[in-house]
């Protein structure tokens, strides 16, 4: 404590938040416990009794617990979180711009046959004032016409403004008109708003979503999480629904700041070649929104997306590079030391401020801090004084991905890189040492010390890292550290080439044609390069996510590599225990999964569809995956979930029918995990509609089968699957009935899952004519679980179909306008239990011996 008090007092107050996440004690039962630790400590510190620093700690610790709850958990009672909730609700909106808008393009979901918002723009709003608005005309909440500022003040019978406060991150998305004009245009909106501009605007207004599926991302914890904390999402369509009331009400700081971000932006716009204008732009100011897709995905997978994140590594290559440039200038330590600190506290303030970067700054100030006040540099203290003052800004960055990873990487690069290299290239190293200094300046010779210090850099990075990447992002990329080495010299030349450009763009623009020509063609070679290794399967493989004792378990025994000479443990040993719980935790992974009952969870798409069937033995099915939002359900609902429960196989995928609520998740499934079969009917496979998902089936090796009315899905025993619908679509036309007059929902699949005498029926999509087609056909119908036929939807043949499947439990997948009042009242006059998506989140099923039993995700007061 007396020699590094920093560590001892981080510590401490990081443990206190975190005991606040875990149990939400709130404030008001910590402050009696922070006053009587204050007394002691008084006491123990006037008469020199023992126990002043374990009381001193403690005392830190409560500061956390409290501190953490003051920042995150509570609301001023006008706080704008107050008065709306996950439902969107139009309303008009007062408050001024506290971020400078950012024009992002929304990429299209896969397989998607319904025309998307190509640009949005993005920024955040300080509420003032809202205005709830109700429209005078019912049938108007309907209309799709797109409605402005202006037509609305007449539209809508106003209520008084009323006072709040709460930060609400605002999407504007251009309409088609809009959009048609953009094509000739890099920007949508952030050249006509402003930082600092107050505004008034109209659209809807929720709370951000939660988590509505297990292992589903909380995207409402992770705005809150932000500095600012953010309270609520908006959306508008069409720039004409913002009105700027002034201009000039934000900070001069930021104000100066923004105004010169633009300036830097438009210098790189000027500049450098167009195509590389993004991946330029993301690695020296952090704008990552226009990064092509799959070059974003390139990057993640080949473990080289920190090169992208601004953080400890731009910061030193703009501090060595500045350094040695002041240096020529023969400037006193001090006054270098001061500008060294001004201007990467300024660049930080450009690329964002976030938690990386603020980190590396303040770890900068405390080193050259330490030249200009005479004070002995210390390591383990700077990196303790970072965190604490970013924990300090924001305690909720503690459980930032970001924050994370950059604290375990700096940690592994200084305690493992060096311990790494003595151990494999200790004999090398001792050649060198007895080299004389001509022998050591050959350029083969640089070279090589370059690779191998690279090499053991980059895999302590990665030997710290691995396990939260894994845990956060289900993957491993075991060529970072060998791709680190190619990746980091193209990332210095833009660095450094882009650090001359962006200044002599301002100053002196002739003079940065030649750098922006180097950095352009940088850029060229690092995309290639990124390109070609994330299309070799072998870069990078997804795994399930670990569990946090074998992570626990891996980073002691890292701590013990490290202390292992402390400690005098042998390496023998080390890798003897290392290869013992390795294969424990490997052969954990093969057994246990196998279970006695059946599961089906029916995950919440919204409107959309997506059923995941787990079966006695280890077997499983995917019937369905896809939603007619625009975000990609395989990717981020069926995946996490996949990964949460330690599945890396998919023996089974059924799709009912072709529409894209049904089956525009399927790609992202197919590219993450094995796949042994996928089913579809005949009315599918010719329709035509879907020849590039049928293009990746076949890519992806996956056989393909067809399934008819009548016929059992082998394979699944004890269970039986038997397909109801539809009937083949040979046999119907050879018996003359008129196939074209078959709706493509009337042709989806329907299964019948039978277990220990309990079913469940999935009826897809079906409406009148299919549920006529299940009535008319011998096999009985009665089941325990209904999946309610086309989202709930309003169906004639609804009393008719309850009647003969008298089901205990229905589910209905989909939004709440997608059902039909007539559909609810029919199911609860036959006393069914109704579990709704929308509202309940995913909903599973599970059957054994005792009989189905049903748990919501979403738990209800």
């Amino acid at each position: 404590m007396t020699h590094r008090p920093l560590v001892a007092i981080t510590t401490s107050f990081a443990i206190g938040i975190f005991t606040n996440y875990l149990f939400g004690i709130p404030s008001f039962h910590v402050f009696p416990a922070i006053l009587l630790t204050i007394i002691v400590y008084t006491f123990l510190f006037i008469f020199h009794f023992r126990g002043g620093v374990l009381t001193l700690l403690i005392l830190i610790f409560l500061t956390g617990i409290s501190y953490h709850h003051l920042r995150f958990s509570s609301n001023a009672g006008n706080n704008i979180s107050n008065f709306i909730n996950a439902e969107k609700i139009p309303v008009r909106l007062r408050g001024v711009v506290v971020s400078q808008p950012i024009d992002e393009f929304v990429p299209d979901p896969p397989l998607s046959s319904i025309e998307q918002h190509k640009k949005m723009s993005t920024f955040l709003l300080r509420a003032e004032a809202v205005e709830s608005t109700m429209l005078t005309e019912t049938s108007r909440h309907t209309s799709t016409k797109t409605r402005y500022l202006e037509d609305f003040v007449h539209e809508t019978t106003s209520l008084e403004w009323k006072n709040i406060t709460g930060i609400i991150k605002v999407n504007v998305y251009p309409t088609n008109r809009e959009e048609s004009t953009l094509a000739s245009k890099r920007h949508y909106l952030s050249d006509e708003l402003n930082y600092g501009d107050k505004v008034e605007l109209i659209g809807n207004i929720s709370i951000p979503s939660t988590s509505r599926n297990p292992g589903q991302f909380d995207y409402k914890n992770y705005l809150k999480r932000q500095k600012p904390r953010i309270e609520a999402v908006a959306g508008i369509v069409s720039a004409n629904n913002i009105k700027i009331l002034s201009e000039g009400n934000g900070n001069y700081f930021f104000t100066f700041i923004y105004d010169l971000k633009k300036q830097l932006n438009a210098v790189i716009e000027r500049h450098v070649k167009e195509r590389s204008i993004p991946l330029v732009n993301s690695i020296l100011l952090g704008n990552r929104e226009k990064v092509p897709e799959n070059l974003m995905d390139g990057f993640m997978e080949t473990g080289t997306i920190h090169f992208l994140a601004i953080s400890g590594l731009h910061v030193g290559i703009l501090v060595v590079s500045l350094h040695y440039l002041l240096r020529l200038s023969s400037l006193n330590t001090r006054f270098l030391a001061i500008i060294i600190i001004l201007v990467v506290f300024l660049y930080a303030a450009i690329t964002g401020m976030n938690t990386p970067i603020i980190r590396a700054a303040i770890m900068v100030a405390v080193y050259y801090g330490a030249f200009i006040i005479n004070r002995r540099w210390d390591l383990p203290n700077s990196i303790a004084a970072a965190v604490f003052i970013i924990l300090l800004i924001n305690p909720s960055d503690l459980f930032n991905v970001g924050f994370q990873l950059s604290v375990l990487a700096v940690l592994g690069i200084i305690y493992t890189s060096n311990r790494l290299e003595n151990y494999f290239w200790k004999s090398t190293l001792l050649v060198e040492k007895l080299q004389a200094k001509e022998e050591r300046n050959e350029i083969w010779l640089q070279f090589k010390v370059y690779c191998r210090k690279a090499f053991c850099v980059s895999l302590g990075a990665w030997v710290a890292v691995m396990p939260l990447i894994a845990y956060y992002f289900h993957i491993i990329t075991p060529l970072t550290v060998l791709l680190n080495i190619l990746v980091f010299p193209l990332v210095w030349l833009i660095l450094v080439g882009g650090f001359i450009v962006l200044i002599a763009g301002l100053i002196f623009p002739i003079l940065a044609t030649p750098f922006a020509w180097l950095i352009s063609y940088s850029e060229m070679a690092l995309e290639n390069l990124i390109l070609l290794f994330s299309t070799n399967p072998k870069t990078f493989f997804y795994i399930s996510t670990p569990l946090w004792i074998w992570i626990v378990i891996y980073y002691l025994i890292v701590i013990f590599f490290i202390l292992r000479e402390r400690l005098k443990i042998k390496m023998a040993y080390m890798i003897i225990a290392t290869l013992t719980i390795s294969n424990i935790f490997v052969f954990s992974g093969l057994f246990g999964r196998s279970q006695d009952c059946l599961k089906l969870t029916c995950f919440d798409v919204r409107h959309g569809a997506s059923f995941f069937i787990q079966f006695p033995g280890g077997k499983n099915m995917l019937f369905d995956t896809g939603t007619k939002n625009n975000y990609d359900v395989g990717e981020f609902v069926v995946a996490p979930f996949l990964r949460q429960k330690g599945i890396k196989k998919i023996d089974t995928i059924v799709i009912s029918h072709e529409h894209d609520d049904h089956c525009n998740g399927i790609p992202s499934i197919l590219e993450r995990f094995k796949v042994d079969n996928v089913f579809v009917n005949k009315f599918f496979l010719q329709s035509g509609s879907k020849i590039e998902l049928l293009k990746l089936i076949k890519e992806e090796k996956v056989k393909t089968g067809l399934i008819a009315g009548g016929l059992e899905i082998k394979g699944y025993e004890p269970a039986k699957i038997t397909v109801l619908n539809p009937p083949d679509k040979d046999t119907l036309r050879y018996e003359g009935f008129p196939v074209e007059n078959i709706s493509v929902n009337d042709s989806a699949s329907v299964l019948l899952i039978d277990y220990k005498g309990y079913r469940i029926l999935l009826c897809a999509d079906i409406g009148e004519r299919g549920i006529e087609t299940l009535l008319s056909g011998k096999d009985s119908l009665g089941a325990g679980v209904i999946q309610v036929p086309h989202h709930g939807g309003f169906c004639e043949k609804t009393e008719e179909l309850l009647k003969r499947v008298r089901p205990k439990h229905a589910i209905i997948s989909g939004s709440a306008k997608d059902i039909s009042p007539s559909t609810i009242k029919s199911y609860q006059k036959h006393g069914v239990g109704l579990f709704k998506t929308h509202e309940d989140g995913a909903v599973t099923f599970t059957i054994d011996e005792d009989g189905i039993q049903v748990t919501n995700f979403i738990r209800k007061d």
